[in-house]
């Protein structure tokens, strides 16, 4: 039985960590709303390229335009992908153990020593993301400053550590994370 300071505590606890997460929820949709958005210009940019191509007139900065759009798409979607459980993950031996905590407890290691390998990441990416900065880097052919997409991907390496190590707290703590697929109904045979 909880005494009432231990239940406030529990309380207070409870409700910092929905915080955080309706919190890491929001950004990670607004990231992933922006992750989207690239995806949507990378496809537009492939169909005017085919079209005028076709019709021989040449686009020219379509690589250029092309690597700067794949770094949002593909940066802000590991940390959504990473917000809803929704990475790839080897989950052969895991899901084999019946106890729930110990499951959860080693999930949750995994998910914190994993963070370090981000962790690097993000280090040289913000290392780089200096470096060439400080050279004033731009694309080639459309002379498109690259900083801010360098920028752009490390903040959203941050955001994948921030999501994973809060994950493997939660799981350590014993709270479950939530699966995206659990908000999608069983299709029907």
């Amino acid at each position: 039985m909880l005494s009432g300071q231990a239940r406030e505590r529990q309380g207070v606890t409870g409700r910092t960590m929905d915080f955080i997460d309706t919190t890491l929820k929001r950004i990670c949709g607004a990231a992933g709303v922006i992750g989207i958005a690239a995806i949507l210009g990378l496809m537009g940019l492939t169909v005017v390229t085919v079209v005028l191509r076709a019709m021989r007139i040449a686009f020219p900065g379509t690589y250029s335009l092309s690597e700067l759009l794949l770094i949002p798409a593909v940066s802000i979607s590991i940390a959504y992908a990473a917000m809803y459980n929704e990475h790839t993950r080897a989950v052969i031996f895991v899901e084999r153990i019946s106890n729930a905590r110990l499951r959860h407890f080693i999930h949750g290691l995994m998910l914190i020593v994993g963070s370090l390998f981000w962790v690097v990441v993000a280090w040289a990416t913000i290392k780089e993301a200096i470096r060439r900065m400080a050279q004033n880097e731009l694309s080639p052919i459309i002379n498109v400053p690259v900083a801010p997409f360098r920028w752009a991907m490390a903040a959203a390496v941050i955001l994948c550590v921030i999501v994973l190590l809060w994950q493997g707290f939660k799981l350590l703590r014993g709270v479950p994370v939530e699966d995206e697929s659990e908000h999608y109904a069983e299709p029907k045979e």
